[in-house]
């Protein structure tokens, strides 16, 4: 390569080093954006709004192989714009130390409501639900009761979907 080649080169190098390093007070080379604000929508709660209930079961007879006791629930849906569209019950019952107990060994259970089918409401709106169940106690779950006196806990899970 000739001295004249290399110098241009480094002369070329040295501008565009030049150029790309520096910068004068006035030179703008950052921006901010505006501030842009971001608004969630209100949202979606349930809340249970069931008053405290003492249910006493049916036992029309002398040592019955089952036994109905019924009862309601009332949740607060909190649903704009309908974002869910359905609401899944789930009960637990338990007595004591006996623990939970088993559906379908120790007992069976339907809700009734607006929308219900199964274990599940279809028709969920913005607004109060509620929901009527009967629960029906087999042998087995008697067997239980009894070792707790004769009582259990039933509890409601209501999920939102």
């Amino acid at each position: 390569m000739k001295k004249s080649t290399i110098l241009s080169l480094l002369t070329t190098a040295a501008i565009i080093a030049t150029s790309v390093g520096t910068y004068t007070i006035w030179d703008t080379v950052t921006a901010d954006s505006r501030d842009n604000t971001v608004t969630l929508r209100n949202p979606v709660t349930i809340t249970d709004t069931t008053a405290e209930q003492s249910i006493t079961a049916s036992a029309d007879e002398l040592n019955p192989a089952a036994i109905t006791a019924s009862g309601t629930v009332k949740f607060k849906v909190q649903n704009e714009n309908s974002l869910a569209n359905s609401l899944t019950l789930e009960e637990s019952i338990t007595a004591g130390s006996q623990g939970a107990l088993s559906e379908t060994a120790d007992y069976t259970i339907e809700f009734t409501g607006t929308g219900v089918s199964g274990k599940t409401d279809s028709s969920v709106t913005d607004g109060d639900e509620e929901y009527g169940y009967t629960i029906t106690f087999t042998e087995s779950g008697l067997s239980r009761l009894s070792a707790n006196s004769n009582s259990c806990t039933v509890k409601v899970t209501a999920t939102l979907q």
